[in-house]
């Protein structure tokens, strides 16, 4: 088998013949981007010329140039021609009527891209928006999707919020079902998206005094602040093990059930905070400190670009040595690039 050449050699016509096969499928949606596509361009170029390896910068290159001449837009949220009629099409049915929603429409529409072996190179939300602009350009009426609620309904769905309020249901989600059912027996059928019923029945017990949240009593605030003590006493090592204990607390009196953790951090820090004047830090110890300063100085010497990789450098040899705590965050990055201020400050 022949050698391998250099790719600094003019591209052969078979070359020419795939690059420009691979930039129209980009063009016409096939391939999301010219790195989804460049796999299997080199497969296809290494069976046309086995005698030349290109690189891949080269390849994706040549592709990408060939692809703009084929007329490949400069800026990705631009849409082709048949991304754009399929746009047309689905937004059209949507002012005539035959979808209940914008969400329904953009969800058929991507369907049809699949079909059409089109990849899906924008996202939900500007697939919506431009769906919604076309269609009210073509006559749609918005409030079609969300008419205003009927006699019946209205009945029916105050019923589900007064569940909700008597504590019946654990949350609005969970009142949708039941309530679907008792609108199909009244010979109702609910033709808005979930989430609208969903509201619905929130709004209603919210007026007979239901509450998302259990409001917290300062009892409550009492159990938050004697976990803050136990973590800037040291009984935990991080605040994530302090908000899970508290937590677990927390819910065990019944309340607060629903509660998240991410919930909780908030009031947690709010309450340390009031309690020392700062946000909690776990110290270093001076094996970590020790390893910190090699680095600090290693950064002062030139032996790393930046900070940041010389923060990175740091993390792996404190993995190496066992010391795990202060690798998440940015928390080792400035701690270094103190210690770098810090060293020259006094040299």
């Amino acid at each position: 088998m022949p050698k391998a050449q250099v790719a600094s050699r003019p591209w052969t016509r078979e070359e020419d013949r795939v690059v420009d096969r691979f930039a129209r499928a980009i063009v016409q949606g096939t391939y999301r981007n010219v790195k989804e596509a460049l796999p299997e361009c080199q497969r296809e170029l290494r069976r046309a010329a086995p005698a030349i390896r290109r690189t891949d910068v080269a390849v994706a290159w040549a592709v990408l140039c060939r692809a703009y001449d084929f007329g490949l837009p400069r800026r990705k949220h631009l849409w082709t021609d048949e991304e754009l009629r399929l746009l047309e099409r689905h937004a059209s049915a949507l002012a005539r009527g035959k979808y209940p929603d914008i969400v329904t429409a953009a969800r058929c529409y991507k369907t049809a891209c699949g079909r059409a072996g089109l990849a899906a190179r924008h996202p939900d939300n500007t697939i919506s928006t431009s769906i919604s602009v076309r269609a009210h350009a073509l006559g749609y009426d918005s409030s079609r999707a969300n008419p205003p609620l009927g006699p019946e309904e209205l009945r029916i769905i105050t019923g589900f919020s007064r569940a909700l309020a008597r504590g019946r249901y654990s949350c609005g989600r969970a009142a949708v079902p039941d309530c679907l059912r008792a609108l199909s027996r009244a010979g109702l059928e609910w033709q808005r998206p979930e989430h609208r019923l969903v509201d619905f029945i929130k709004a209603g017990a919210r007026r007979l005094g239901w509450q998302a949240y259990e409001r917290w009593s300062e009892r409550d605030i009492e159990t938050v602040r004697q976990f803050a003590m136990a973590l800037a006493a040291g009984r935990y090592r991080t605040v994530k093990a302090a908000l899970r204990a508290c937590l677990k607390s927390l819910r065990s009196t019944g309340r607060h059930k629903s509660l998240a953790e991410g919930n909780l951090r908030w009031r947690f820090s709010r309450c340390f905070v009031d309690m020392y004047g700062r946000l909690w830090r776990p110290a270093w110890s001076p094996e970590e400190l020790r390893i910190l300063d090699r680095f600090a100085r290693a950064c002062i010497r030139g032996r790393y670009p930046s900070v940041a990789a010389a923060a990175r450098a740091c993390g792996v040899a404190l993995e190496r040595a066992g010391l795990t705590e202060h690798l998440g965050g940015r928390g080792l990055r400035s701690k270094l690039l103190q210690r770098v201020h810090g060293i020259r400050a006094t040299a």
